[in-house]
Formats: C-alpha cells, structure tokens, sequence
C-alpha cells in the first residue's frame, strides 16, 4: 500500500455534472469530493447509475458531444482547477497528465487504423519527437505490458487480436506518456477472470514503474481489495462512505457498503441464496426525499425519509453519510 502522507495529485470539490435532456436536468454527480495521494489508486465503487463513469467523464473532459455539463464544483489536478480551461488546454492534459482505459477495447479502438499507428499518434500529440523514435517507444511499451509477438502487433488492427491483448493495448496507449493520473473504467469486465487477474497484475506493476496514480472504477469489490488503497462507495450521484480499503471492509458504515459486502459469494461458503439489495437504483429525474437509499434500506428511520444526512466521521478518515452512523456518535 502507497504511503498516505503524501502530496494529494487530484482533489475533487463539491462536483455538480448535470444533464440537460429535454425531459429535465438529470443530476447524475450531485455533490461529489474525492481525493486522490500520489502513488496511492482509489477504488470508486457502485451500482450502475451511481455516477463513477460520469465522474470520470468529468475530470477527462470528455463530456463535449453530449448534454452533460460540469456545472458546479473544482477538479483540482495538482492544485490547479481543470475543469474551466479551454478545450485545448484539456486536450493537451488528456495523454500527458491524465489517461483513461475504458471498459471495452473495441470501441476505444480506431478499427481501421493499426495498432502501431495509434498508439504512436498518441506520443507525438504530445511529445516532440521523430516517428521513428515514437515507433520505437510504441514497441518498448507493447513490450512491457507483455504482449506476445509485439514487432507484429505494431501492425495489425484491433479484430486480429482477442480482448485480453485489446486491453494491453489500451493499457499501453494509456501510460506510453506516463501520465500523473490513470483513470481505469472497469478494464477487466469484459474479460474472463484468468485474463482478469493478469492485467490486473499487470496494472499494479506498471503502476508501480510509472508512478502514476489510479482512479480505478468498477462494481467488483474483489478487485477493490486487490488493488486499492483508498474507496469511495457512489450512490445516485454521492458519495455515500469512504475510507481506507481496510475501514470499508472490515468496519463498514453505510448499510449501503454493508449490503454490497454482503453480496459477495465466497468460496467454499454453501447457501441457497446469495444476500440481496432490494429495489432499484431510483431514476435520477425523480429522487426520493431525504436519504437516497431510505426506500431499499432495512433500517431506515423517519427522519432517514425526511432529511437527507451529511457525513459522519467515523475515525481516521472514514467516513458515512447516514443517520445510524450520526446517532451511534451521540450514544
């Protein structure tokens, strides 16, 4: 685990990312604040819905094309604030300071241009170098992420290869300019869990060598303890609980955490029915009143329907926004 005294590389204040569709403002990031050490990867993690790939969106840039808007907050990349620069400015930051992988290699990919071609595209946009040298660099990366055959790679298109190797290629467009920050979208969701755990490996090592620092996004609590050093659990748009990997697992807050937790299968463990969260993530147009998770939660209070709660401190950086962690302290 990365040394948590650190210098903070990425803040995140108050972030507000809306959608104005013509049936009304979807609130899909409704006040989220994120921190992320250098070094260190923070693990952002939720049903669908909860808001982490539009955070991520966020903090790219990569909302222009949509009805999606930052419209209130700071994304703070080594204290300077991102998210009003120029659209030039924020193409220059993407590749150089901050990278992206995203779930499915295949639409990420350009089909029609060769590996070799991409990737090395991706270097000149921002280094000043020849072709040949961004050839070579493009090689030594493809080297890294271990990918077989790699001089032939160079220059053959995205469908000749299987996922696993789409996404060592991704892998590698990402860091080949060693970025500060990676941004991980679920990488390893479309891949079977042999190849899964390999790039996962391959992510830590590379990680390591690089120095960057990771935003890693999923739904797989398994990978979350795996890899991360910090988490931030996202309901509808909010950071409901966050802490070290060790305070949400072995002290969860948030009977949010608690019920995701709870629907982990585990090995060797025999019962007729995996734990459950009921109902549905609500529609974000139509929010219930008070706390978000108040319909689906079992211990839900009168007052967890009227008043939605602010954090809870739990100790040592952890923390809860709900009414039971707020009423534990006062007892």
């Amino acid at each position: 685990m990365s040394d948590q005294s650190e210098k903070t590389i990425l803040k995140i204040e108050n972030l507000c990312t809306y959608f104005f569709t013509d049936d009304g403002v979807v609130k899909s990031v409704d006040g989220v604040n994120l921190t992320l050490k250098q070094g260190a990867t923070l693990g952002i993690v939720g049903e669908s819905g909860s808001g982490k790939s539009v955070t991520a969106l966020s903090v790219m840039g990569l909302l222009m094309g949509t009805k999606g808007k930052v419209v209130n907050g700071k994304i703070l990349l080594d204290g300077k604030d991102i998210v009003n620069v120029s659209e030039e400015t924020k193409r220059k930051l993407r590749g150089s300071q901050i990278a992206m992988i995203f779930q499915e290699p295949m639409t990420s990919l350009n089909p029609v241009m060769k590996i070799g071609k991409q990737i090395t595209e991706a270097i000149l946009a921002h280094q000043q170098i020849s072709k040949a040298e961004a050839r070579s660099k493009t090689l030594d990366m493809l080297k890294k992420v271990e990918l077989p055959r790699a001089e032939q790679i160079l220059d053959e298109y995205p469908y000749q290869l299987s996922g696993g190797q789409r996404q060592r290629v991704m892998i590698a467009m990402a860091l080949v300019c060693k970025p500060k920050i990676l941004i991980a979208d679920e990488p390893t969701t479309a891949l079977d869990v042999t190849i899964q755990a390999q790039i996962l490996e391959l992510m830590n090592h590379l990680k390591k060598e690089v120095g960057t620092s990771t935003l890693f996004i999923t739904h797989n609590l398994g990978v979350v303890a795996e890899t991360c050093d910090d988490v931030a659990v996202m309901y509808c748009g909010r950071v409901v609980e966050s802490g070290s990997v060790f305070d949400i697992f072995d002290h969860p807050g948030h009977p949010y955490t608690k019920g995701l937790l709870a629907s982990i299968p585990r090995l060797g463990e025999h019962v007729e029915r995996l734990d459950c969260i009921p109902g549905n993530v609500p529609n974000p147009k139509y929010m219930p009143q008070g706390c978000k998770f108040a319909p689906r939660c079992s211990f839900a209070m009168d007052i967890c329907r009227r008043e939605e709660p602010e954090f809870c401190d739990l100790g040592e950086g952890h923390k809860s926004r709900c009414w039971l962690c707020h009423k534990g302290a006062e007892e």
